[in-house]
């Protein structure tokens, strides 16, 4: 078995691994969206029992929950759309490029990316040990909570960055097949010399 064979399956392996990571991933997104709608609504008809049957209904802790599951939905639903290519993007230069110059486009998107992610991760840790001393306000729980659900998106962005990254890199179409001959020739490291 060549080594461009091994390093290809272990591609497909890792974006096998990666795509039912996202689906995790995508589903808790939708539960947070989920939970968001029902906290809002909650929130909504305590004050409509209040404005219209004079009930007070002390639901201080929904509208702050809604915002915490908006933090997780959107670091980890964004996270997601950046493995599915679902982010908005600029392509108009890579459509007027050649094959291999667009590659090469997409690479250094997916490197900053990763750039991107990893000092996001390094800045949301940092947030987590300043929320392990703070308290939210109507719930009280410690914001570290909700400051996880920032870190544990950004490192899922990083780990689908990197996998773009090798992905592209490597010159490895979606289905796990080598790339046309037009594909970037990335050094000493690059497709061609593998075997």
């Amino acid at each position: 078995m060549s080594s461009n064979v091994v390093v290809q399956d272990g591609v497909v392996a890792l974006r096998r691994t990666m795509r039912k990571i996202n689906w995790v991933a995508e589903k808790c997104a939708g539960i947070f969206l989920v939970g968001m709608v029902a906290a809002v609504t909650i929130s909504v008809v305590a004050r409509l029992l209040y404005t219209y049957a004079g009930i007070a209904v002390s639901v201080t802790w929904a509208e702050e929950l809604a915002r915490y599951l908006m933090v997780g939905a959107v670091f980890i639903g964004g996270a997601v759309a950046a493995y599915e290519h679902r982010l908005i993007g600029v392509d108009a230069i890579q459509s007027l490029v050649s094959a291999g110059m667009a590659r090469w486009l997409r690479l250094a998107g997916h490197l900053l990316t990763l750039v991107l992610g990893c000092l996001l991760v390094w800045k949301s840790g940092r947030l987590i040990e300043l929320g392990l001393k703070q308290w939210s306000p109507a719930m009280e729980i410690p914001m570290a909570y909700v400051y996880s659900l920032m870190i544990v998106g950004c490192i899922l962005l990083s780990a689908n960055a990197l996998t773009h990254v090798v992905t592209e890199a490597l010159g490895i179409a979606p289905d796990g097949e080598a790339t046309a001959p037009e594909a970037m020739d990335v050094g000493p490291l690059g497709k061609e010399h593998l075997s």
